[in-house]
């Protein structure tokens, strides 16, 4: 049996007549490429986190204002430097490695 899974943030990313949206369209698009032999058997779940159960970059949240906020783009600013570094030097040892 197919199963769908989308899980997001409860009362803060959806409202219930998007959820049913979801689960119509979700199950419409894996039928379209599986066949409608799937479509009696395929399950869409919905898993909604409650608010305070998840974080981001160690903040428990619903912080909404420090994922718009400095220290978050800090944080991500870092991690993107952090990436730039590694890819260039993975690049500057394939050049090296050409030599």
């Amino acid at each position: 049996m197919p199963i769908i899974n989308i899980r997001f943030i409860k009362d803060v990313v959806a409202t219930e007549e998007q959820k049913k949206e979801l689960i119509e369209k979700m199950t419409d698009t894996f039928v379209g490429v599986l066949g409608d032999v799937v479509r009696p058997f395929t399950y869409c779940i919905i898993d909604e986190v409650p608010i305070g159960m998840w974080g981001i970059a160690g903040v428990p949240m619903p912080d909404l204002p420090y994922l718009v906020g400095d220290e978050f783009a800090e944080v991500r600013e870092k991690s993107n430097q952090t990436m730039r570094d590694a890819i260039a030097q993975m690049a500057a040892d394939a050049e090296k490695a050409e030599e």
